[in-house]
């Protein structure tokens, strides 16, 4: 069983297109790649909803004070957070359920007790710092849910290949 949680953000959060790589195309193409014929899956595949990730477990990550900053941010108005990552008044929600999408494949696949669970969201997130945005991502998802895998006494070990900016979680 493939448990897919999303897509979100849609073309309202940071980059609408053009030819910057986080852009709603890219959401169009993961989801074009589960859904291939190729793979039948068939009644084996599950697409989830994202729900928003709550204060608690993204203060596990960054601190209260740059989530509200963000949150002031993006609600103003947004812009250029840096070179790479832009916000619009509705990416602070985007990355919310980004970051709780995370969350939820965890629990999905705890009450299944079998699976494997896909997350294909919009902002990314494995490259925001603790206290900044940064390369398309405003909230570290993946750090979200190993801080949430990690308080509740789990081991958690993150490969993540990063050729991009070569700093992902």
């Amino acid at each position: 069983m493939l448990t897919v949680i999303g897509p979100s953000g849609g073309t309202g959060t940071l980059h609408d297109g053009g030819g910057h790589p986080e852009r709603p195309a890219r959401i169009d193409a993961v989801m074009d790649g589960v859904a291939d014929v190729a793979l039948e899956l068939g009644s084996d595949l599950e697409i989830v909803a994202p729900e928003p990730a709550d204060i608690t477990a993204l203060t596990r990550v960054h601190p209260a004070a740059y989530l509200a900053q963000l949150e002031e941010f993006c609600r103003g108005g947004g812009g250029h957070l840096d070179p790479d990552t832009f916000a619009r008044p509705d990416s602070w929600q985007a990355a919310l359920l980004s970051a709780g999408a995370g969350l939820q494949a965890i629990d999905v696949l705890r009450r299944r007790g079998t699976g494997v669970g896909f997350v294909a969201t919009r902002p990314p997130g494995h490259h925001a710092l603790a206290d900044r945005a940064m390369g398309f991502c405003l909230v570290n998802n993946v750090a979200v849910s190993a801080a949430a895998l990690a308080a509740e006494g789990e081991r958690v070990l993150i490969v993540d290949w990063d050729v991009h900016h070569g700093n992902g979680t």
